[in-house]
């Protein structure tokens, strides 16, 4: 093959990958959406809504058991609750609670601690 002809073939062969690279680098940025602001506020509160502390506690598949509960909410949405009567946890495990769960122990704590 004619050196000349090696050249251009090789030229041709060199665009076609920048080509496919930047063909794969526009999809790429593409699929990757931006992150939409959340609010990202935790709410203590006592929680009123039974049907609220039901569901998180059929998620974390856990015992209900009756008394105050002290909810955390994310975005308005109860992510986590603790009793506090004795302390037991009921959480989401599809979203990430566990830094909840840490505060809604301390505010337990804090709870008990003004209470006597």
């Amino acid at each position: 093959m004619h050196p000349e002809l090696s050249h251009q073939l090789a030229l041709d062969r060199v665009a076609g990958f920048r080509r496919d690279a930047e063909r794969y680098r526009r999809a790429r940025e593409a699929s990757h959406r931006r992150p939409q602001s959340v609010r990202t506020e935790i709410q203590l509160r006592i929680s009123a809504c039974r049907e609220e502390l039901e569901r998180l506690a059929l998620l974390s598949e856990r015992p209900l058991r009756d008394g105050d509960w002290i909810v955390a909410d994310v975005d308005g949405v109860p992510v986590a609750a603790v009793s506090v009567d004795d302390g037991t946890t009921v959480y989401d495990p599809f979203r990430p609670t566990s830094q909840a769960v840490s505060l809604l122990k301390l505010r337990r704590k804090q709870v008990l601690a003004t209470a006597f």
